[in-house]
């Protein structure tokens, strides 16, 4: 599985389009496998299509993102900022799901 997380510098950002670049983090067996960052320029939402991620951990998605990801993609509510304790909160099942921002 793999999981995209909106970032910016060493924390989780406040906003998915406004973030800095994307970790991308694969996950299986319970454990983190391995990270990727996908910057976010004019492809980087692309990119994230393309590496094929199951689910999106944001503190906020616009309207027309959720609607455009969430067809095929998770999105999941990031808990405060620290990228690891959202990662762990995920892969224990704890985080809540974007059902519509």
């Amino acid at each position: 599985m793999k999981v995209a997380i909106s970032m910016d510098v060493d924390k989780i950002s406040n906003s998915f389009e406004d973030c800095k670049y994307f970790l991308i983090v694969r996950i299986d067996d319970n454990e983190v496998k391995s990270t990727k960052v996908i910057f976010n320029d004019e492809s980087g939402k692309k990119s994230i299509v393309k590496e094929n991620v199951n689910a999106i951990i944001c503190k906020n998605i616009s309207e027309e993102n959720y609607k455009k990801f969430s067809k095929k993609i998770e999105i999941y509510h990031a808990e405060g900022d620290d990228v690891d304790k959202n990662i762990s909160l995920f892969i224990e099942g704890e985080l809540s799901k974007i059902s519509n921002p």
